[in-house]
């Protein structure tokens, strides 16, 4: 009988812990409500605005993880928050200095902040930890290439009415 008590308790707490759409706990110990899979999913769908709120759990539970810390970064760059992109970028090459595709996305957001000279030391790096060729190389080395025509840099016109538009003016 008081196995059968315990059992019903833990399966009321495993349900009602999994009907909230947060993070869940069993015995309390807690756990995200999604996984990297799922947030990756949804980058992949372009949805980055709920991959973002994915993502921001995952790194509270998972602060070390640089897959996290990346796929962050890129949502965060892909709606446009650079700053905090990089600060994602940083603290995934902390954790995992050669992580290829932190120095290609980052490199791509050096691209965007119009420092080519920064993103071709991430092509350096990568070009030193993939010495016999990746895909993180090429694609970073197509984008440094298509900068050199202006695709990826901003204009400091362009800076200067985002940064006007942020204060009001």
């Amino acid at each position: 009988m008081r196995l059968r008590h315990s059992l019903l308790g833990f399966s009321a707490l495993i349900a009602v812990s999994l009907s909230a759409n947060t993070a869940w706990s069993i015995a309390g110990v807690d756990f995200p409500s999604h996984n990297l899979t799922e947030a990756q999913a949804k980058v992949d769908e372009g949805d980055f605005k709920v991959a973002l709120d994915m993502l921001e759990e995952l790194f509270r539970f998972e602060p070390k993880n640089p897959e996290v810390s990346n796929l962050l970064g890129y949502t965060l760059r892909n709606l446009e928050r650079f700053d905090e992109a990089m600060v994602s970028y940083n603290r995934a090459l902390e954790l995992e200095p050669n992580h290829m595709g932190t120095l290609e996305y980052q490199g791509e957001l050096f691209l965007k902040l119009n420092n080519q000279p920064a993103a071709e030391g991430n092509l350096a790096k990568l070009k030193v930890i993939c010495s016999s060729g990746c895909e993180a190389h090429d694609v970073l080395q197509a984008a440094i290439e298509r900068s050199k025509d202006g695709e990826f840099a901003w204009s400091k016109k362009t800076m200067s009415n985002q940064a006007a538009a942020s204060s009001g003016q």
